[in-house]
């Protein structure tokens, strides 16, 4: 799968991407998102929008098929997997939570689709509210040296 370029993306996708990113890479990073949420978001989303994140990224690591790939919070290109939990955050975003279950199971074992959709999508819909969209870009079919397939997920 080709690797799509952070200059490319929404506004929506830089501040999911980034925030993604900067989580996983620890707790020295989570500060930083913190106060960027508390910037993006009025005072009383920001802590629910917060533990969506931690949710997410929290059922997502718990039940990955394996090892998720995701660069690190300053690079310019995004990873296949990054693109799969944008396109997930995008769909739910769009109402096309069959598409998003599609996605959440390719990420993670069955156990944590449930889990992976419900925390995504209540960061999806705050990011919605606070007109952070994410528009659904289909991840191409492909299979990589050491990747599985990606899915074809057209809505």
């Amino acid at each position: 799968m080709p690797t799509a370029a952070v200059e490319g993306l929404t506004q929506g996708e830089r501040l999911l991407l980034w925030s993604f990113r900067a989580w996983v890479s620890g707790p020295g990073h989570r500060p930083m998102v913190l106060r960027e949420f508390g910037r993006v978001f009025p005072a009383e989303e920001a802590g629910p929008a917060i533990r969506a994140l931690e949710r997410s990224v929290a059922a997502i690591a718990g039940h990955a098929r394996r090892e998720i790939q995701h660069h690190p919070v300053c690079a310019q290109q995004v990873a296949p997997d990054e693109q799969a939990v944008m396109a997930l955050f995008a769909a739910l975003q769009e109402e096309r939570v069959d598409i998003a279950i599609r996605h959440a199971a390719w990420l993670v074992r069955p156990s944590g689709v449930t889990p992976v959709v419900t925390a995504a999508a209540a960061l999806a819909f705050a990011m919605i509210e606070n007109d952070l969209t994410l528009p659904y870009r289909p991840l191409p079919r492909t299979v990589e040296a050491g990747q599985p397939a990606a899915l074809e997920l057209r809505p």
